[in-house]
């Protein structure tokens, strides 16, 4: 009975703290964790020699006025969303949607305002429902996210329409698995060597889906990310062994892989890696397209349209370089408005990346820190892709240039990426700890001498 009535104490205290904080998610976690310093406390006192009844009310009457501790808890623990990667969002979406317009006018293209005022909604749509989700259902369901992604990609694969023998449609979706990733290296924590081998199994099943889509663009951002992303669980211990010897067993087959794949390379692919590097052997072949982006930004002024296309082959640029609107848009740019274009979109681009880099550095949570890591380093990825096509390395295709050129399934999967993305952000103060089942950190509350001492300014 006395039990019972220590327990209903305790209760009728957690509930009047909690009564303060408007945060309603951070009501379960700051319970347990008051609940867990009252036992702890409670604990101390009896082996003192205090009766159990008497320990608890003691330890009750240490932790402080319920409505005193609950309000600056309040002050404390409240969502803290990221207004200023928000806004560098919204700059984005809309300069693409200027630039898109842009394109279609001065191409003489019909335009696809409609189309991109309905992109631009249905972008919000989705980065406001991640951004309100709570991001650690990923790693509390890793495997069904995982195998679902799995299952509809195949399904889409199987149905996707074929541009230039390539499923067009699988490439985008492959966007969402290094996220994914992040989830299941997460679920392998503390388990040692194993941890590293079958997280290593789990990304082959979507690297052999992107070979069969085919996209080597697909493949080559998927593979670089889950790397830096298992790179950093290992840097922060989360398998629990020792770290050369964890990054010997994940770099050493990486670096192995590709000079076996070469090896199994077959003669056209060998060519077009030569045409990459050096587009003057194959000048109307692979190295077509090389030639002609790397000849245009050459003439290129830093303000103002140049002439080179007509000088040279006669004709505007819109009419050698395809599909400008999404694959060669910085091109495009370049040549009709000068350098300082590209100048401007990748300077809000690189401000937008070292702002999420700011923050992704803070994450105490490991969680949080491997979904931010994979969602940044999957956007920087599109980027690099895309810019070093657009100056003339054309080895990969680029899949998009994230917010800014056209295409519907890359922007709202991006959109949707950056809402899980500010989603860590946004509760960083609740899953502070290293865990991301212990929302509090250990540092807010400290038993010191037989007394809790609550850090209000953590």
């Amino acid at each position: 009975m006395q039990a019972l009535e220590g327990s209903n104490k305790i209760s009728e205290y957690l509930k009047n703290v909690c009564e303060q904080i408007r945060w309603k998610k951070a009501h379960r976690v700051i319970s347990k964790e008051l609940e867990d310093h009252i036992v702890d406390q409670k604990d101390a006192f009896i082996s003192q020699g205090m009766e159990e009844d008497a320990a608890i009310e003691k330890a009750i009457q240490e932790m402080g006025d319920p409505i005193i501790v609950g309000s600056e808890l309040d002050r404390t623990h409240k969502p803290k969303p990221q207004w200023s990667l928000i806004f560098l969002t919204g700059v984005l979406l809309i300069l693409g949607v200027i630039i898109r317009e842009f394109i279609a006018y001065d191409s003489g293209v019909m335009g696809r305002t409609g189309g991109n005022i309905v992109l631009m909604v249905f972008g919000i749509g989705a980065m406001a429902l991640a951004y309100f989700l709570d991001y650690t259902i990923i790693g509390k369901y890793p495997r069904f996210i995982y195998f679902t992604l799995i299952a509809i990609t195949i399904g889409v694969l199987a149905m996707s329409p074929r541009y230039m023998a390539q499923s067009y449609y699988p490439k985008f979706l492959m966007l969402l698995f290094p996220t994914a990733f992040a989830g299941i290296i997460y679920n392998m924590k503390n388990k040692g060597y194993i941890g590293i081998i079958l997280s290593g199994i789990y990304f082959i099943f979507p690297a052999l889906i992107c070979l069969q889509i085919p996209s080597l663009s697909s493949l080559a951002l998927y593979s670089i990310t889950c790397l830096i992303i298992l790179t950093y669980a290992i840097l922060k211990d989360t398998f629990n062994v020792k770290k050369l010897n964890a990054m010997l067993l994940v770099y050493i087959p990486t670096i192995i892989t590709p000079f076996i794949l070469f090896k199994f390379a077959v003669t056209y692919q060998i060519e077009r890696l030569k045409a990459a590097l050096n587009p003057s052997l194959d000048p109307l072949g692979w190295g077509w397209m090389a030639n002609l982006t790397r000849n245009i930004i050459a003439n290129a002024k830093f303000i103002g349209q140049s002439q080179f296309g007509i000088e040279i082959y006669g004709v505007e640029p819109e009419k050698l370089l395809p599909n400008i609107n999404t694959d060669f848009l910085l091109t495009y740019l370049i040549d009709r408005l000068g350098w300082i274009s590209f100048i401007v979109i990748m300077a809000i681009l690189c401000v937008f990346i070292v702002r999420s880099f700011k923050f992704t550095i803070k994450q105490k949570n490991v969680l949080g820190g491997l979904i931010s890591t994979s969602i940044i380093i999957n956007f920087i990825m599109q980027v690099l892709i895309y810019v070093v096509n657009n100056l003339g390395f054309q080895l990969i295709a680029p899949l998009s240039l994230p917010l800014i050129s056209y295409g519907r399934i890359a922007t709202f999967i991006n959109m949707f990426l950056i809402g899980i993305m500010l989603s860590v952000f946004r509760y960083s103060t609740l899953y502070s700890s290293k865990e991301s089942t212990s929302m509090v950190s250990k540092k807010t509350f400290n038993f010191v001498d037989g007394k809790i001492i609550i850090d209000l300014n953590r």
